[in-house]
């Protein structure tokens, strides 16, 4: 008799744990994320994170609070959903740390064809995040004349051009599992003379010729550029008339 109490307990307890488990980062919501120094950060709803386009080690404190860790660098990524707007921070190697700009990433905002999910807008203007779910082919909306280049993988799997990612007349394809950001560089260099602007009014107010390593757009009226000087890697910051807020230099570099 005790033994099949025993039995009939485990019977009424195992569905208890895996739904336990199956709502663990139920919380966690979809978004990107873009850290100091063009770090990017992926989270998918309820999980996986995705640290620099490598998936790193997700733990929950509460439904208000999880860590994600890029154990190859050492990278901390905290993040904080909440009604008013998920915060995401990081704290990296040398003392590198800041607040990142979260953009919620939501899907079906592109519609991809074949049923697929949308493009979700990268780092730079007119980039293009397409997703193979299921491993099911996913077409997305992108001007694909000129060079367009894979330029951020975010899967586990292997994105290779003419096998799992490809190009059509006015969008981009991907199947079995790849996703990636991708970026038309023809296009691309069109917007470089407004960087190339941003980075010469940071040098007039740094006082040295730095060469630019990203610039993003921060919010609607200003942008970020990170400049690499001769003593160290620094954060300009610009507004959209194109004069300098500030010049911090980045811890550890």
């Amino acid at each position: 008799m005790a033994s099949a109490r025993r039995v009939l307990l485990s019977v009424l307890v195992m569905p208890l744990g895996l739904a336990s488990a199956a709502q663990a980062h139920a919380a966690l919501p979809l978004l990107n994320a873009t850290c100091p120094g063009g770090l990017e950060v992926h989270a998918d709803e309820g999980g996986p994170v995705y640290v620099g386009g490598r998936e790193a080690s997700l733990k929950r404190f509460s439904d208000g609070y999880y860590e994600a860790r890029d154990a190859q660098t050492g990278t901390t990524v905290s993040i904080t959903p909440a009604d008013g707007g998920t915060r995401v921070s990081y704290t990296g190697p040398g003392g590198a740390n800041g607040v990142c700009q979260v953009a919620a990433a939501t899907p079906g905002t592109t519609p991809g064809r074949h049923g697929g999910d949308a493009a979700i807008g990268g780092s730079e203007p007119g980039d293009v995040t397409c997703e193979s779910t299921d491993s099911r082919q996913v077409s997305c909306d992108m001007d694909t004349a000129g060079d367009v280049r894979l330029v951020r993988q975010l899967s586990h799997t292997q994105c290779r051009q003419g096998e799992n990612w490809g190009l059509s007349r006015h969008s981009i394809w991907v199947n079995g599992g790849c996703r990636a950001v991708f970026r038309n560089v023809s296009r691309a260099s069109v917007a470089s003379v407004g960087a190339d602007a941003g980075l010469n009014a940071c040098n007039a107010r740094q006082g040295s010729a730095g060469t630019l390593v990203t610039s993003l757009p921060v919010g609607s009226d200003y942008r970020e550029l990170i400049v690499q000087y001769p003593e160290g890697r620094y954060v300009c910051m610009l507004r959209n008339d194109g004069s300098v807020l500030s010049v911090t230099r980045v811890r550890g570099h």
